[in-house]
């Protein structure tokens, strides 16, 4: 017998009629690789820290002479990774080349 691989392949979910509330039970009683216990997660959530009086202390250094900032993802990278050099003068990393 000869087979059309071109032809749509169909399974058996595809043929149950989904359009009903009996269809949809029936598709969801034949798909048992679903592992749903129907148990509700409750959302973790961190334990309670006041940061109130706590201060941020940073260090800005200024964009050295052998770093560019990348016009596309907008970080400073150093020279030896500049990708190319766009007509209006951005410049571009590898990374987003």
């Amino acid at each position: 017998m000869a087979t059309d691989y071109d032809a749509p392949r169909r399974r058996v979910e595809d043929e149950l009629e989904t359009d009903s509330l009996e269809g949809l039970k029936a598709a969801e009683n034949q798909n048992p690789g679903i592992d749903d216990d129907g148990d509700i997660v409750e959302p973790f959530e961190l334990p309670a820290v006041d940061l109130t009086g706590e201060e941020l202390n940073v260090t800005v250094v200024p964009k050295q002479s052998n770093e560019f900032t990348c016009s596309i993802c907008f970080l400073v990278q150093r020279n030896n990774l500049k990708s190319h050099t766009e007509p209006d003068g951005s410049e571009v990393c590898l990374d987003c080349a």
